[in-house]
């Protein structure tokens, strides 16, 4: 069977994106039927973007931060009064090796973070493994990658999948 899909290409990573990144994802979670948006964020303005543009939506967000000193206490409430996790990345024992690490950011540092988005929601059982996400990603400020990810856990790493690309930078630096 062959399918044919459009990929969005930004011509720079940057929160420029972040926009068409949301809308890319949600308009392909919709077409696969896919209920989990994985979602990273420095300080917590691409979180509140999300919240807001997914407010009617009935999706499943996850949000993953980098630091805790960094990211936003009143974006942290928001998030868990509207019912969904956060967490802080160096919270998470998962790990994968780095020449893996390293070839994702040929592809842009924003698929770096989808797929270890991927591997922390499978690791805190937030998605069981197996179980297709739209996993956004970004390179620093904003965001500028969206996959369609299978989910696996670190010690099955092997099974993980970045089954689509909806959108990514052409250029992997600024």
């Amino acid at each position: 069977m062959r399918m044919e899909r459009t990929i969005t290409y930004f011509d720079a990573p940057g929160e420029d994106n972040t926009a068409d990144v949301l809308d890319c994802a949600k308009k392909r979670a919709s077409e696969l039927g896919i209920t989990h948006i994985l979602i990273p964020s420095v300080r917590g303005a691409s979180a509140e973007k999300a919240l807001d543009f997914f407010a009617t939506d009935d999706l499943i967000l996850f949000f993953v931060g980098t630091d805790p000193t960094r990211f936003s206490p009143e974006t942290k409430k928001r998030i868990e009064d509207a019912g969904f996790k956060h967490v802080f990345y160096k919270e998470v024992d998962y790990h994968y090796p780095d020449e893996v690490k390293n070839a994702f950011r040929r592809f842009g540092q924003g698929t770096k973070v989808a797929v270890e988005l991927t591997l922390i929601a499978a690791q805190l059982e937030i998605v069981e493994p197996g179980t297709e996400v739209v996993a956004l990603g970004g390179s620093s400020k904003g965001l500028d990658t969206a996959l369609v990810t299978k989910a696996a856990t670190s010690d099955e790493f092997y099974e993980l999948e970045i089954r689509e690309i909806l959108c990514k930078p052409r250029k992997t630096k600024t």
